[in-house]
């Protein structure tokens, strides 16, 4: 007979890679033997009382959900049906009494994924404030395994040198400063824990890739290159599968499209 495991999800409501966060709550949602905490952090500073310049706030709204960015847009009505029902507890992450909310949320929990910022130009940076919260949190609420979105040209994603690699290495050296530290200091907080913690570095999360159901890791150097575009879908299935059954520990690894796979219709 199985156990059931409790894992909590937690998003940043606006950019790319909070949106893979949603759909690694989608699949811990449909996921038999599996509840969902669900979380959604920002740093607007009216999202606990649900007013964004006086203008109350729809759930989906205040959770990213409604505006979850998939090409063609009709993608985001399984995942808008299928959250409804979902209590997702809305966070300012700058908030003082943010880690004990988190902690509370935690409490039980057998994982944690986090997805707790963006890598997109005029979004703001909250990967390291967001994975400082959550690690004290974890660390407070007895919790030891932490699955961390980040992303491709941060710490050493093993891949060979190419154009698009250096074209995006290129841009976070110069446009995307503020986005390199942002990230780069989520992972040196992350690894630096006492925690079981995994470093996932996609490559693109296009909005308009379809999903497969599979994926591609490289682990390690010479292991080749990735197809640069994956699917949010897909990157979200790895990290609830990672933190049902941990197969890597302490490491980063990075995942992008799994040509092998076909599409799922």
């Amino acid at each position: 007979m199985s156990t059931k495991q409790t894992i909590a999800v937690v998003w940043a409501s606006a950019g790319g890679l909070g949106d893979v966060g949603k759909f690694a709550a989608l699949h811990a949602q449909r996921r038999d033997g599996v509840e969902l905490r669900a979380v959604a952090i920002s740093e607007d500073r009216a999202l606990p009382c649900r007013l964004l310049f006086g203008i109350p706030l729809q759930d989906g709204q205040a959770t990213g959900i409604e505006t979850t960015e998939v090409v063609p847009v009709s993608r985001r009505e399984p995942l808008q049906k299928e959250m409804e029902g979902v209590e997702i507890l809305k966070l300012n992450i700058t908030d003082n009494n943010c880690r004990e909310q988190l902690a509370a949320v935690f409490q039980g929990c057998d994982a944690v994924v986090a997805c707790p910022g963006s890598r997109q130009s005029g979004i703001a940076c909250t990967c390291a404030i967001g994975a400082r919260q959550i690690v004290a949190a974890m660390q407070q609420a007895g919790v030891s395994r932490l699955v961390v979105l980040s992303s491709f040209g941060i710490g050493d994603d093993y891949l060979p040198c190419s154009c698009i690699g250096c074209f995006w290495g290129c841009l976070l050296t110069t446009a995307f400063r503020s986005t390199k530290r942002d990230l780069e200091q989520m992972e040196e907080i992350v690894a630096s824990s006492n925690l079981d913690y995994l470093l996932v570095r996609p490559l693109g999360v296009d909005p308009s890739e379809l999903p497969r159901n599979s994926y591609k890791l490289v682990t390690a150097k010479g292991q080749g290159n990735l197809p640069i575009t994956v699917s949010k879908d897909d990157v979200g299935l790895y990290l609830l599968e990672e933190a049902l059954a941990p197969a890597h520990s302490k490491m980063g690894v990075t995942i992008g499209r799994d040509d092998a796979a076909k599409i799922v219709e």
